[in-house]
């Protein structure tokens, strides 16, 4: 027994073996299959790749061309208004020449015939000639100035001055004008101010407020009131108008500035009341002066408030004293 036994064991050693190379085969035969399939998986999502790459190669260079195409028009598109401005630029020169000695001529005949005497309807007539005269004389100067800033030659001619000799050429005129329509101007008399010295084109100071304080009269209705604001905060100046008008939509805040803009919220009746200009003109002015600009409105109906900042005569360096220095 014990012979069979101990002959039984290598057969059992044989059988075992045998058993563990099939399983080690039938496993290497799945762990293959599971392998190439894998392989075949990887191959085909490399193909998708490449074949997603090549079309947005092929979209990227189409897209390219597009873009090209789209550049030299955009540059053709430039070309022709530059042109086109230029166009422009000459056309209000021109004309802003041209009809300024004819429109003169107009005036000073309309204002020799307002002197002579005449009849009722004959008068009115003569008067609605010469403010029709007036109207134009302010657009061919608003024009004048527009194309002289297109141009790039306003000429700021800086020098010192002092803030009530600025004031005492603004208000009576306009103080004027607001009596005639019924609107309280509210106003610092000069004498009043202290003398607060100013580095900056004058005539050109008092053109940007007199653009908000006349728009100021000029939309508020009978019974309202503009009020003039001067203030120092450091070393600049804020002049500000404050009317009791329509008032600003939010939204056009920003575009009151912009030339020949209208409110659309604004009435037919003051829609004619101006060409849009006023308010560019005045930006560029005090933007020449290194200066801030803007308006303040609380929305339609509660009226607005039109303000430019701009800096002072920069103060004198401090002088040494003859100790000082020596120290």
């Amino acid at each position: 027994m014990e012979i069979v036994v101990v002959a039984l064991i290598p057969v059992l050693f044989l059988v075992l073996a045998a058993s563990m190379l099939v399983v080690s085969q039938v496993s290497s035969f799945f762990q293959f299959g599971r392998y190439s399939n894998k392989r075949r998986e990887d191959r085909a999502e490399i193909e998708r790749f490449m074949a997603q790459l090549a079309s947005a190669q092929s979209t990227v260079a189409r897209r390219k061309k597009e873009l090209e195409k789209l550049s030299q028009n955009l540059a053709k598109s430039n070309e022709q208004l530059e042109g086109l401005n230029s166009m422009k630029s000459k056309f209000l020169s021109m004309a802003v020449h041209d009809v300024r000695t004819p429109l003169a001529s107009i005036k000073g005949f309309g204002e020799m015939l307002s002197r002579q005497p005449l009849e009722g309807t004959q008068k009115k007539y003569v008067d609605y000639i010469v403010r029709g005269t007036d109207q134009i004389n302010r657009l061919m100067s608003d024009l004048t100035d527009l194309a002289v800033i297109e141009a790039g030659k306003l000429r700021l001619e800086k020098k010192e001055f002092f803030l009530p000799e600025m004031v005492s050429d603004i208000v009576p005129a306009i103080r004027v004008i607001a009596d005639k329509k019924g609107v309280k101007l509210v106003a610092p008399e000069a004498e009043e101010l202290p003398r607060i010295p100013v580095i900056g084109d004058r005539f050109r100071l008092v053109q940007a407020l007199m653009n908000f304080l006349n728009n100021g009269v000029k939309f508020t209705p009978p019974g309202g009131t503009v009020e003039l604001k001067i203030s120092v905060i450091g070393r600049r100046v804020t002049l500000a108008v404050k009317d009791t008008g329509p008032g600003i939509h939010p939204a056009e805040r920003e575009r009151v500035f912009e030339k020949f803009y209208q409110s659309k919220h604004a009435t037919a009746t003051d829609q004619k009341k101006g060409w849009g200009l006023g308010l560019a003109i005045a930006q560029e002015i005090i933007r020449g002066h290194s200066g801030d600009i803007g308006v303040d409105s609380p929305g339609l109906g509660k009226g607005a408030t039109f303000w430019y900042r701009i800096p002072m005569k920069p103060p004198r360096p401090a002088v040494r004293s003859t100790a000082q220095a020596a120290a």
